[in-house]
């Protein structure tokens, strides 16, 4: 599994995404290779700006997971499914931060940290991380509505030249 995440956070969620860093690269054993949120004052009024680097990190294929921190989480993922070939959706718990990625291959979940404390908040991204989508054995309406939501992207948004891997809609191919 590649080990490699962004993170971003406002200045809500300052404090938050500093120890779910810790927990992600101390615990999980994961690479962020994304943070550019280094004092809360950093993401103050920058979710629509931080939604678009985001989104180009992962399309360039410098990690292909991310995970973003504010109050709630929602407001970050309407901005960032802007993007061709990104899927977030904003997660309150374990099972449905699974389900995200194992039914629709998200790349991204919105975290609140006015919704849940650490050690549950935790527990969400456990639930994200540690199963990625498997084309083999996904539900066959699972991969088809990957397919579906490609044609999607393809009609109503502007894939980018820099896009460097499939944004998992398909299974990689082989040296990908």
């Amino acid at each position: 599994m590649d080990k490699r995440i962004a993170l971003v956070c406002d200045n809500v969620g300052f404090e938050r995404k500093e120890a779910i860093k810790k927990y992600l690269i101390e615990e999980k054993g994961f690479d962020v290779v994304y943070d550019p949120v280094k004092v809360e004052a950093d993401g103050v009024n920058t979710f629509a700006k931080l939604a678009d680097e985001m989104a180009e990190v992962i399309q360039r294929d410098k990690c292909r997971l991310g995970i973003y921190i504010c109050g709630t989480g929602i407001g970050f993922t309407t901005q960032v499914n802007k993007h061709w070939g990104i899927r977030a959706t904003a997660v309150t718990n374990p099972y449905s931060a699974k389900r995200a990625r194992l039914s629709n291959n998200v790349q991204i979940i919105g975290l609140g940290a006015r919704v849940n404390g650490l050690p549950y908040m935790e527990m969400v991204v456990d639930g994200f991380v540690d199963e990625g989508f498997d084309f083999e054995n996904a539900r066959p309406n699972s991969v088809k509505n990957l397919l579906e939501a490609k044609k999607d992207d393809d009609r109503s948004l502007v894939k980018p030249d820099y896009v460097a891997w499939n944004m998992g809609f398909e299974p990689d191919k082989a040296g990908e």
